[in-house]
Parts: structure tokens; C-alpha cells; sequence
């Protein structure tokens, strides 16, 4: 029996469905990816997905609010970061513009996965995300609790060669997974229906 846990990088994963063609895997149900992602007899331990609101789009953020609320249904821990608002300057027109950065996400991810490694949490990790900045992590788990591996699930278009060098192993998702694990079109949590959105159709 090996004990799994899963990092989700939420907005990693989002953007590489953020197309015509793959918007319809949005609504996506983390918990039976993981479980398709394990052997028989394995044990999926948790599935933590890192993630924040975009506050400034409420209509983004409102779609946002509902998914988590599906996800936590059947089980997800979610870790929030944030944005930060930041001014910059178009060196072509000389026009100053604002723009949103992500906080937190990478080091909540490289934190929780690292001291669940120290507290015996898991004995596989999964990293769901194409983010190289990630690699300290895994080699800093590799260092500090050596009986541990750590693989990595690629989203779609989110490839990164130095870190799957980097991983104990990998898998790239298809979209035949994905379309294998969508939640129901109107999934019930508590006395309320949640239906996925048209614009995730």
C-alpha cells in the first residue's frame, strides 16, 4: 500500500484549458483524477489544490467561488494565495498600466509539500503543475526525507523538460483523462445545485 498526496497548481492547470478547444475540461473533478492516477490498493491520502480569486472579475470570480464549492464537496483542501495589484511602464508608448501577479501560490506549494514529506504524510507526491520554479522543492524533499518520491502530472501544453529530470516520475495529461474525470453537469452539494458554467461547455 503506498499513500498518495496531491499539489495542485490550480491556475497552472486552468490556463492550459483556457483555450477554444479544451475549455470544456474545466469542470474538472481532482479527486477522480487522483484516484485514476493510483493502483489498486493505494490509498489517495489528500488532494490540496493551490489556487486564489481574481477579485477584479467578478464574473471569473463568482464561476471560481461555486467550483470550489463542488471540489470541497467531495473532499479538496484548498490553500488561497492572492494577487497583487502592480503598476508598470510600456516601454514601446511610455504609458504606465496596471497589472495582477500572483502571490504565494509556488511557496504554499513548496512549503506544504515539504513538511508533509518531514511528518510522514505521504510516501508519493504528486505535482500537478509545469512550473520549474518547483524543482528546489522536490530536490530539497529528495535531501530531507529520501524515502520520499515526488512525480509531477503535466497539464496539457505545460510541459517542462528540467523538471520532469528533476521528478521521481511523470505523466503528461491527455485529454481523454481529463474527459473521463468531469463532474456532472448539476452536481447537488448540500440542498443547493451547481451547475457548470455555459461558458465551460
Amino acid at each position: 500500500m503506498v499513500r498518495y498526496r496531491f499539489y495542485i497548481d490550480g491556475f497552472n492547470v486552468y490556463y492550459s484549458l483556457n483555450t477554444q478547444q479544451y475549455r470544456k475540461y474545466k469542470w474538472l473533478n481532482y479527486m477522480q483524477l487522483a484516484q485514476n492516477m493510483v493502483r489498486e490498493g493505494d490509498i489517495v491520502d489528500a488532494v490540496l489544490m493551490f489556487t486564489t480569486y481574481v477579485n477584479w472579475k467578478p464574473d471569473s470570480m463568482a464561476r471560481h467561488k461555486q467550483y470550489i464549492k463542488v471540489l470541497r464537496s467531495v473532499g479538496l483542501q484548498i490553500v488561497q494565495g492572492r494577487f497583487m495589484r502592480k503598476e508598470k511602464h510600456c516601454p514601446k508608448c511610455g504609458k504606465q498600466y496596471v497589472t495582477h501577479e500572483e502571490k504565494q501560490t509556488d511557496v504554499n506549494i513548496a512549503l506544504t509539500l515539504l513538511s508533509d514529506a518531514v511528518e510522514d504524510k505521504y510516501d508519493r507526491a504528486v505535482i500537478v503543475s509545469g512550473d520549474s520554479d518547483l524543482i528546489p522543492v522536490v530536490e530539497a524533499v529528495h535531501k530531507l526525507a529520501p524515502d520520499k518520491e515526488v512525480g509531477v502530472l503535466f497539464p496539457l501544453r505545460r510541459y517542462t523538460n528540467s523538471l520532469k529530470k528533476a521528478s521521481d516520475f511523470s505523466r503528461n495529461m491527455k485529454p481523454a483523462l481529463l474527459e473521463d474525470c468531469q463532474f456532472p453537469d448539476d452536481v447537488t452539494v448540500g440542498n443547493t445545485v451547481i451547475s457548470r458554467p455555459l461558458e465551460w461547455r
